[in-house]
């Protein structure tokens, strides 16, 4: 499993059309729980993401949604990553598996089911909630088949755990929040905040769906959690991004080309045109 580390590396979003990654680091090892340290991005935000500066930098939530956001662009290009997580704990002052991804092992723990499940995406990643949900009657990372041309309501379901109280779950589809649903925590037996959540989305065409959820702290920091995409597929109609993501990723792999010719090999620039190249023939399709 190829697994792609931080959004904002210069060469980062090159990888998906070149290598085919397999793994999309949704908590990455500048998310730490001491303070948060990396306020300035390498590489700007787009404008479509509406960060701060002109998107150079920001604060911890910005970095979260500027980590979402080339996720769900990548998502809707047809880059079907699943998440995963880490903390460089050793290199960077974060405790071990503070950013972590749990993944489903019905038949109890054991390496090859885990990591078949990573790679399957039957997964959540977080740093601190458990959002334990199901989609469409499964755990998330599920593959369903639409009938063509014809709209689906979606069963969503689960429960929130957490150490303070989480007071929504976000229904994601094709990376726009399409429900916010309000939450209801009490105090279970083992002294954390737990909530359950039931709700029906309705969607049309080929789709992904996610859910996500915010757990406040003090001083105006966050702890989040996020399931892996389940994925709807109509042969129909396909999956289609939206512009401004996909022309950003073109417009990155120009600059990389720009900015390394004469000082890469010829064989590592190649690689910037073979993604620009991928990104373009996407880009005819977008809406």
């Amino acid at each position: 499993l190829l697994d792609m580390d931080k959004c904002n590396w210069n060469w980062s979003v090159m990888l998906p059309p070149v290598m085919d990654i397999d793994l999309y680091e949704l908590a990455n090892n500048h998310i730490w729980r001491a303070e948060y340290a990396f306020t300035n991005f390498n590489v700007p935000a787009p404008a479509f993401m509406n960060l701060p500066d002109a998107g150079r930098s920001g604060g911890e939530r910005d970095w979260i949604n500027y980590t979402f956001n080339t996720y769900y662009a990548l998502l809707d290009c047809g880059f079907r990553m699943r998440p995963t997580a880490g903390t460089a704990s050793g290199v960077h002052p974060v405790p071990l598996g503070f950013g972590r991804v749990y993944v489903h092992c019905p038949r109890g723990f054991n390496y090859d089911d885990w990591i078949k499940g990573l790679g399957q995406g039957r997964s959540f990643v977080t740093t601190g909630p458990m959002l334990l949900a199901e989609i469409n009657g499964e755990v998330p990372g599920g593959k369903f088949q639409l009938t063509p041309s014809r709209s689906r309501r979606v069963k969503i379901s689960g429960t929130v755990l957490s150490e303070k109280p989480v007071q929504s779950v976000e229904v994601l589809v094709n990376g726009k929040v399409q429900q916010t649903i309000s939450l209801k925590s009490k105090r279970n037996r083992d002294g954390a905040y737990e909530a359950r959540f039931k709700v029906t989305e309705e969607i049309s065409g080929t789709s992904w769906v996610a859910l996500r959820c915010w757990e406040d702290r003090a001083g105006g920091r966050v702890r989040f959690a996020h399931t892996a995409p389940s994925w709807f597929d109509d042969a129909t109609v396909p999956l289609r991004p939206r512009r401004e993501e996909v022309t950003w990723l073109v417009e990155r792999m120009k600059q990389q080309i720009a900015s390394n010719t004469g000082v890469l090999s010829a064989e590592a620039v190649a690689e910037y045109q073979q993604a620009m190249e991928r990104y373009q023939a996407i880009e005819k399709t977008a809406r």
